[in-house]
């Protein structure tokens, strides 16, 4: 028996744990800190989803366990991800909860040896954020501009006037495509409009109560959007500062980023006397109230009934927008 539990058979069993024990600790303690690019949209809409990619790079690739930290404005499920650090990417689908700008990070990482005795972690500051712009309802342009037309004396471009050269800032739905094709050097052209330019101009103010600023920033985004795109500049004015009538996609993601920060308060008496239109959210009521030329209706007399996914955001911060066909004449086909 003495010869089974003598110091050489305890050396023989002791001794290669040690020998594991002291690698794995040298092994972690000479893992270097792995390398991290995050790929993530610029811009989003609330409460659509987006996708957030890890790709880790380390000289010796590693196994660790991955934790994503996110603003509260971002929700994903939390759990960690298990991986070979330096050797595969992690995607997270993450849903776009709160407007404003929502930051991503810390990114931690986990090292374990093969024992589980000893662990190393590895933290990436990421400063990476999506600006969540407010989410934009279907709306009926033309009908909204009718209404206006008929209360404030707004009109949309509908008279075609005449062909010019194509200018930056230009929105591509004014290029006269059939007449550019024939031009030599991909030479655009634009359709201009006989509308007044004073005709074709809306001032809106947005204002709300603690608890409807969300309610408010999508009915503003909505008007505004639709108004945008069939040709009427279009200013606005929060609590927080204001932006001037302007034309384009330049303007539309304007107004999306102020919407996106706007909080609750109210506008001036005399600045909101002002505006053409204005959007207000009151606690003791739930939808948003759209009053102009003494009228006020709620907004889902404007949006349609059934409110579908808003435009895709681009990666300059702009909409996604279909491009119109038309004719010779200027007409859509």
């Amino acid at each position: 028996m003495a010869f089974f539990f003598g110091p050489r058979a305890l050396n023989a069993v002791v001794g290669p744990i040690l020998v594991a024990l002291v690698v794995g600790y040298v092994q972690l303690k000479r893992t270097s800190h792995p390398n991290l690019t995050v790929s993530a949209p610029s811009v989003g809409f609330r409460e659509d989803e987006a996708t957030i990619t890890l790709d880790f790079s380390a000289p010796d690739p590693f196994a660790g366990r991955v934790s994503l930290g996110l603003a509260d404005g971002l929700e994903h499920s939390g759990e960690s991800v298990e991986t070979s650090i330096g050797e595969t990417e992690i995607e997270y689908d993450v849903r776009l909860a709160q407007r404003g700008e929502q930051s991503i990070g810390p990114v931690r990482i986990v090292a374990e040896d093969v024992f589980g005795l000893f662990r190393r972690t590895f933290t990436h500051q990421v400063r990476e954020t999506i600006l969540v712009f407010p989410r934009i309802h279907p709306v009926d342009g033309m009908k909204t501009v009718s209404a206006l037309e008929e209360s404030l004396g707004v009109s949309a471009r509908r008279e075609f006037d005449q062909l010019r050269e194509y200018q930056r800032g230009d929105p591509l739905r004014d290029v006269h495509w059939k007449s550019s094709a024939k031009r030599p050097a991909d030479d655009l052209l634009i359709k201009e409009f006989e509308t007044e330019e004073e005709r074709q101009q809306i001032e809106i103010t947005a204002e709300a109560d603690g608890g409807r600023v969300d309610t408010v920033a999508d009915a503003a985004a909505s008007i505004a959007s639709a108004m945008l795109d069939v040709g009427i500049s279009v200013g606005l004015r929060t609590p927080e500062s204001r932006i001037p009538p302007d034309f384009g996609d330049t303007q539309q993601t304007d107004i999306l980023t102020l919407l996106a920060h706007m909080e609750s308060g109210r506008v001036h008496d005399r600045e909101r006397g002002q505006a053409d239109i204005v959007i207000r959210g009151q606690t003791a009521r739930e939808d948003a109230e759209i009053q102009f030329a003494g009228r006020t209706v709620a907004f889902n007399e404007f949006a349609f009934e059934t409110r579908g996914s808003p435009p895709s955001a681009r990666a300059d911060g702009g909409v996604d927008d279909r491009v119109d066909v038309t004719d010779e004449n200027g007409d859509l086909r």
